[in-house]
Order: structure tokens, then C-alpha cells, then sequence
């Protein structure tokens, strides 16, 4: 199966470098718009035009959600054509008749290089055919193949970004408030450790502690009056009548 990946950001340059390294499926072209060199160095043809394509069995994208429908429209429409966006439909790719989805379920900086030895991809297609090929591509780099369709998909980007975007968000309020009463975040990095080990034991649920479960009022207020912050203080006060208002009902 010879495949040309559209898109190097963040994901791109991810999956780039799993094409290169496991070598078991052809990489034709790489889709690079800011490229400076026609060729990478491990010798894969770079084109910046989307009429420099050549044929493929694959076309991969790996490009912003905004620009999965259009970018899709200029493709062959006799060839698979994947998106690998968490909340985006299958039906973006319309009208090509051969259509899929694989969402690997993580985050991708340009600093860490991700295994997706260790990653879920959620996998979609337009027939079942193309989804036992997603699934074996999938599979070959050691992942984990979950067929899910478009809804489920969508579900599972919102409960992704809850643990991952909003819990980092959480990280940088925490950073601020460090900074600004002269503490260093380094502190709290092995209590982060500890909470997210935490889980591969326990439930979300049984793993609940903090002041907010214990109802300690004075705690709850002393904290208020120490942030400043009016978009904290929300936050804090949201969640803490949210983790009150769940352990209330799940203990009735």
C-alpha cells in the first residue's frame, strides 16, 4: 500500500517519522506547504503544491479540522482518503467513496517524539473492507485498532480534552500562582505523577481527594481569599461544587 501523507505540523511530523522508522509501508510523498527542500533526509519526496500529488492507494491527512474538506476535494476520488482529526465526520471526505478515520487518542508536541506503539487510534471507514486495512495498518505499528464510529469518535475528542487540554490549563494556572508567590511548579511535579499513576489503579472516582470531597469549608474559603485571579477563583469555585454536587449523588 503505497501512501502519501498530507500535513506537517504537530501529528504530521509524527507520523512521518513512524513511516520512516517501521518502513513496512511505502511513503511516497510528504504534503509540507512551509518545506525548504524538495527532498527530507531520509530521501521521501516533499511537495508543497497539492497538484504535485502523485497516485497512491492512501491519502493521509494530517492537517487542521478547518482544512480536511477542501484539501480532501482536490484528492483522486478512486483512492482511500483518511482524516485523522478526534471531532471531525467521516462525511467531510464526501463525496469519495472510499473514506476513513484513524484518530490516534493523544497529544503531540514538536519537542517529544510519541511511540503510537502505546496509543488507541479510533478507526472509521466508508466500507468494511477499508476498515480491516486501517485496523492492520494501525496494528502494525503495534497500536491499539478501536472501531468507533463518527459520535463515538466526537465523544471521546470531548473526554480527551477534558483530561488533557483542561487538566494542562490547570497546570498553567497552578504555574502562575506558583510564580507569583515566589514557589517553584517543580514541587507539585511529583504530586502530577503520583495523580495520573494513581489512575491505573483506581477509578477517576475512587482516586478523588482534596477539600472540595471533604466539604472543609475553611480550607475551601482560605483558598478563595488567597486567589486574585477573578478567572481562578471561577474555575475554583466551579469545580469544587461540581466534585461536591457528583460525590453527593453517587452516594445516595
Amino acid at each position: 500500500m503505497k501512501v502519501i501523507l498530507l500535513g506537517a505540523g504537530k501529528l504530521g511530523k509524527q507520523l512521518y517519522r513512524t513511516f520512516v522508522d517501521q518502513k513496512e509501508t511505502p511513503l511516497v510523498q510528504w504534503y509540507d506547504r512551509s518545506a525548504s527542500s524538495a527532498i527530507s533526509p531520509e530521501g521521501i519526496p516533499i511537495v508543497k503544491e497539492l497538484n504535485q500529488l502523485k497516485t497512491a492507494d492512501l491519502y493521509l491527512l494530517a492537517v487542521s479540522d478547518n482544512a480536511i474538506g477542501s484539501i480532501a476535494q482536490q484528492l483522486p476520488k478512486n483512492a482511500l482518503v483518511v482524516h485523522t482529526a478526534g471531532s471531525v465526520s467521516i462525511d467531510v471526505l464526501l463525496p469519495h467513496p472510499r473514506r476513513g478515520v484513524c484518530y490516534p487518542v493523544q497529544s503531540f508536541s514538536t519537542s517529544q517524539q510519541v511511540s503510537f506503539s502505546k496509543l488507541s487510534f479510533a478507526v472509521e471507514a466508508s466500507n468494511t473492507d477499508d476498515t480491516a486495512l486501517l485496523m492492520q495498518w494501525v496494528e502494525r505499528m503495534g497500536a491499539v485498532a478501536l472501531s468507533l464510529n463518527s459520535h463515538q469518535r466526537e465523544v471521546l475528542h470531548l473526554a480527551a480534552v477534558l483530561v488533557n487540554n483542561f487538566t494542562n490549563h490547570l497546570y498553567v494556572q497552578a504555574a502562575a500562582l506558583c510564580k507569583a508567590h515566589q514557589l517553584s511548579f517543580d514541587l507539585l511535579r511529583p504530586l502530577i505523577a503520583e495523580t495520573a499513576q494513581k489512575i491505573e489503579a483506581l477509578s477517576p472516582e475512587a482516586a478523588q481527594t482534596g477539600p472540595a470531597l471533604r466539604n472543609d469549608t475553611m480550607t475551601l474559603q482560605r483558598h478563595l481569599e488567597i486567589i486574585q485571579d477573578p478567572t481562578l477563583k471561577t474555575i475554583y469555585n466551579t469545580l469544587t461544587t461540581s466534585i461536591q454536587k457528583h460525590h453527593e449523588s453517587s452516594q445516595l
